[in-house]
């Protein structure tokens, strides 16, 4: 649905929190499935309250103009206030806590 709003609002990408805890399968396909469905980049968040925890998920179709941001070095900033950390990313994901 945000995706759906992002792209009507002529965004050129989506931030979105899902409420799954620190499930980071759920995370990362809701990423994939607005890539494979939008074409649009997208970052999805988590959190689980108990252990003060966020898992984060982001991706950045490959083709296009849209494949020219970088998926780790967006992650990466996202995670800064957050005291967070990610991976490198692969294949246009990339996952962080």
């Amino acid at each position: 649905e945000k995706a759906d709003l992002a792209v009507s609002d002529g965004k050129s990408f989506c931030i979105s929190h899902v409420d799954v805890g620190l499930d980071v399968a759920a995370v990362r396909e809701a990423v994939t499935k607005v890539i494979d469905q939008k074409g649009l980049p997208v970052m999805v968040f988590s959190t689980d309250e108990s252990t003060n925890k966020a898992v984060v998920c982001a991706g950045v179709p490959q083709k296009g103009d849209k494949g020219k941001l970088d998926v780790s070095e967006w992650l990466s900033n996202a995670l800064g206030p957050l005291k967070g950390r990610c991976g490198k990313g692969k294949g246009g994901l990339a996952t962080g806590q």
